[in-house]
């Protein structure tokens, strides 16, 4: 009888283990799903920006044709828009892919800069006033792709928010050492979220974007999964808001 219950506990354990495997598998693969959907809500920027960048290409080539004594000036213009459209593409790419990785010690003002290189588009095109306040050798140690995830979902949030104000519209994305953790905010002066929506704001499928017919835009996973990754982590993310004065979102990671 004793023999039986150790036989029975051990298939239950080996069960348990399976299951756990499962789910942690599933939670993979949705951060992987909800990353491409990040870098899918960007398609129509970066499709612009590409617009933007290959109409003066085509127009140096036209002008070096026309003109040859403007060749090496044409080439040398073309070549600085060939380069931008290359770290851009370079950039998305490495986001896209997301190859898993062990935590490493990783610098924050990189990693920002990468993931403002994904999104293609200069915030100053938009009339945001985007300021970037971190320490220029502050690191942390962090798995890179998800906490490129993390600042890419807050980075597109901001945008969202402030998008509908009249300027001046303003991101900030700053970075501090505190105590033993590393903490970076990503602020806006947007539109702001209502205090009943505060607390769900990290619930899977909670949504607070509207369009124009005032149903939802997105599937409401993008804070959840960033709750997940920090969590998965060791650290924390909370958020603070005002109606009509702005956003602020604060990470904390153990470092």
């Amino acid at each position: 009888m004793a023999a039986s219950r150790t036989v029975r506990g051990r298939t239950h354990q080996q069960q348990l283990r399976r299951l756990r495997a499962q789910v942690e598998a599933l939670r993979q693969q949705l951060r992987g799903a909800q990353r491409l959907a990040a870098v899918g809500t960007m398609t129509a920027m970066v499709a612009h920006e590409f617009n933007n960048i290959l109409t003066p290409i085509i127009g140096y080539a036209h002008l070096a044709r026309r003109n040859p004594s403007l060749t090496d000036k044409a080439i040398a213009r073309a070549a600085d828009g060939g380069r931008r459209a290359s770290e851009i593409c370079t950039a998305i790419m490495d986001l896209a892919r997301g190859e898993s990785a062990s935590p490493r010690t990783v610098n924050l003002a990189a990693l920002v800069n990468e993931v403002l290189t994904a999104m293609a588009r200069a915030p100053g095109k938009d009339g945001i006033d985007l300021k970037v306040k971190i320490p220029e050798k502050l690191s942390v140690t962090a798995r890179p792709v998800e906490l490129q995830q993390v600042l890419l979902n807050l980075l597109l949030n901001a945008r969202a928010a402030v998008l509908p104000n009249r300027p001046p519209r303003v991101i900030e994305v700053s970075a501090r050492r505190s105590g033993q953790a590393v903490a970076f905010a990503v602020r806006d002066n947007g539109v702001g979220i209502p205090p009943e929506n505060l607390r769900k704001i990290f619930q899977p499928f909670f949504t607070t974007r509207p369009d124009g017919d005032g149903k939802s835009k997105g599937h409401g996973l993008g804070l959840a999964i960033c709750h997940e990754i920090i969590s998965s982590m060791g650290g924390s993310i909370s958020v603070r808001s005002l109606p009509g004065q702005g956003t602020a979102f604060t990470v904390r990671i153990p470092n």
